[in-house]
């Protein structure tokens, strides 16, 4: 497994794409903050402004003349950045990705009329719907990588085939949405 990268250099790397970061350690350590989490969240900071980054790229080539095949055959690119060498490490990263969607959809606050209920922020019911949608891809992408691994510790399948049994449970719930949504679609299409 790679090294993490540094604090310092995490710092500078922020910095290259414009987002200007002040670093406190001692007080971080004081609070009971890790290095490694310092490390962590500036970790998903560079990867929130090179995703920035990324999507204003996408617009440039599209106004240049990319389609739709253009851009997904970049989209690829992001495997090869990850140097992934086998189909389990392919699985690995969107298990990675599709778990983070699903974390920071239950984070962040929408507007709508569902309260936020504990860890779950608020929304409406589309939102609730793309939530739990989201929560099963994280929980399908786990279970693909661990059938994809031979290298997986012992046990992983067994969490996994939970995971998995869960998630056909809360698809099926999300599907009793599908009336309401696909009747606020033809709306949507009507009002063009």
């Amino acid at each position: 497994m790679a090294d993490v990268l540094t604090i310092d250099d995490l710092v500078g790397l922020l910095d290259r794409f414009g987002m200007k970061v002040g670093i406190d350690l001692d007080g971080a350590a004081a609070e009971g903050v890790s290095r490694e989490l310092v490390a962590a969240r500036l970790s998903h900071a560079l990867v929130g402004v090179v995703e920035a980054h990324a999507s204003r790229a996408d617009d440039a080539a599209r106004r240049a003349g990319a389609d739709a095949s253009d851009i997904a055959e970049i989209t690829l690119m992001a495997f090869a950045g990850a140097n992934c060498q086998r189909e389990a490490d392919e699985w690995a990263l969107i298990e990675w990705r599709a778990t983070r969607l699903a974390m920071a959809l239950s984070e962040l606050d929408f507007g709508g009329p569902l309260p936020r209920s504990g860890q779950v922020g608020s929304g409406d019911v589309l939102v609730r719907t793309i939530r739990e949608v989201a929560g099963a891809l994280a929980a399908m992408a786990t279970a693909k990588r661990v059938t994809t691994d031979p290298l997986r510790p012992a046990g992983d399948a067994a969490v996994a085939g939970q995971g998995l049994a869960r998630a056909m449970d809360v698809l099926e719930q999300a599907a009793a949405a599908a009336a309401g949504h696909r009747a606020v679609g033809d709306l949507m299409r009507m009002t063009g």
